[in-house]
């Protein structure tokens, strides 16, 4: 059965036996997952969730810098870092692993009091079971109405919660196995990105809560992946590829990243928008048209008129707009004042946005755009991307993930974030992690 095989792949499975080139980049997403949940913190993403939160101070709420429960401080982190969709994703499973196995992962970890090398080979392998189980439902799920990320979290979240606490094969299958009735998540919810973002981090929880279920004798179905999961989330699932390298082919490479915010489906236009203008110098005011092509499915997501910033999010007329007009589409440029601004107004009223059926074709494979530039001169430039910048065929570096973070943290915490760059750079090192929730208080 599928998840006794995952049962001892976690068992099986640490910091020891992981390639060096998977350690190196589970570093580089745990920073990448922290500068989201700071940024998420920076615009207040917490306030309206942690009135409801509390319990015994047990584990960091990043930012924030004061400890709740265990659970509650899961679901505050997980929350941040998934409100402002800024984290890393994957293509392939139309998901965001980050956001539920790391913040179950760090706080467990922080009240273990486990070390780095821990941690590494618990994010490793909750990365493994959301990517390996999101491929094979994916995009079925989608298309029946459900979200990826919600959907997978808690059986992800609880592979990293049983690494981390040392399970048996048994034991670490039971986990999985339980998690998997605990996460679910509605796609019609991202229209509502004010509090989308709950529906993750429930599942994020649900992870921990069924790892230590597991941990006091709780059994899980053994084909609860073949006879309920897969049928329940998927229209006849490929089953073949799931274990196919388990343990030496890493899955985490297929992983992106993003430096624009909002849904992942207005990243390849704006690229694309960007790259058009830039190769052409063509100037913001001489624009007279353009028009997006994009696949069916990031239409389907698509909110062409948003009300608000949290709308916006989901907006690729507003993320190219606010490209052109401002000159990025940072997370920072999701809000309602800049939603308001007459000049990125009127840049959306020049865009359309279209479905192409040969785009289609190539999904998820390729998530391409393209788009055409009309110019009040008639003049025309267009462009395809096949897919957006940051994703492993055009991987952003070292350097430019550790820039995001520096830069999204740089207002936030003391010293501009350097102290938790060091500590996360060096995760192998630390007997502790608590020191890195430690450091992730912001300044006053």
């Amino acid at each position: 059965m599928l998840v006794n095989e995952f049962g001892k792949f976690i068992a099986q499975t640490g910091y020891e036996s992981l390639p060096a080139a998977v350690v190196a980049t589970v570093k580089l997403r745990v920073l990448d997952l922290l500068a989201a949940g700071l940024a998420g913190y920076k615009m207040g993403c917490h306030k309206q969730l942690l009135p409801i939160l509390g319990g015994a101070p047990e584990a960091t709420v990043w930012g924030v810098g004061n400890k709740l429960a265990l659970r509650d401080a899961i679901l505050a982190n997980s929350f941040m870092s998934h409100a402002l969709y800024i984290e890393d994703g994957s293509r392939f499973t139309g998901g965001h692993p980050s956001p539920v196995v790391m913040p179950a992962a760090i706080a467990l970890a922080e009240t273990q009091r486990s070390s780095g090398k821990d941690l590494i080979a618990a994010v490793a392998a909750g990365y493994e079971v959301f990517l390996r189980l999101g491929r094979a439902i994916y995009p079925s799920t989608v298309v029946r109405g459900f979200q990826s990320t919600a959907v997978l979290g808690a059986a992800a979240s609880a592979a990293a919660c049983a690494s981390l606490l040392h399970y048996t094969s048994a034991h670490a299958k039971n986990a999985i196995a339980i998690a998997c009735s605990l996460g679910v998540g509605l796609k019609e919810a991202l229209k509502s990105s004010g509090s989308q973002p709950i529906q993750v981090a429930r599942s994020c929880e649900g992870g921990l809560m069924a790892a230590l279920f597991a941990g006091q004798g709780a059994e899980g179905a053994d084909s609860i992946l073949e006879a309920g999961f897969l049928k329940a989330f998927a229209e006849d699932p490929p089953t073949d590829a799931i274990l196919s390298g388990l343990g030496r082919d890493f899955r985490i490479f297929e992983t992106y990243i993003k430096v624009h915010g909002g849904c992942r489906g207005n990243h390849a236009p704006v690229d694309v928008v960007q790259d058009v203008i830039r190769n052409n110098a063509i100037a913001p005011e001489s624009i007279a048209s353009i028009a997006i092509r994009v696949d069916s499915v990031t239409y389907a997501a698509e909110i062409h008129a948003p009300k608000s910033g949290n709308e916006a999010q989901f907006s690729v007329a507003f993320a190219v707009a606010a490209a052109v007009v401002k000159g990025d589409a940072s997370i920072f440029r999701y809000t309602d004042a800049t939603l308001a601004d007459p000049d990125v107004r009127a840049m959306m009223a020049k865009v359309t946005v279209e479905v192409d059926r040969e785009l289609d074709k190539g999904y998820p494979e390729n998530r391409a755009a393209g788009a055409q530039i009309v110019l009040t001169d008639a003049r025309r430039y267009s462009g395809t991307i096949p897919n957006a910048k940051g994703e492993p065929e055009a991987p952003f570096s070292a350097a430019d993930i550790e820039s995001k973070f520096l830069t999204l943290a740089e207002d936030i915490l003391p010293g501009g974030g350097g102290r938790v760059h060091e500590l996360v750079m060096g995760l192998e090192r630390l007997p502790d992690v608590g020191v890195v929730a430690a450091a992730l208080k912001a300044k006053d």
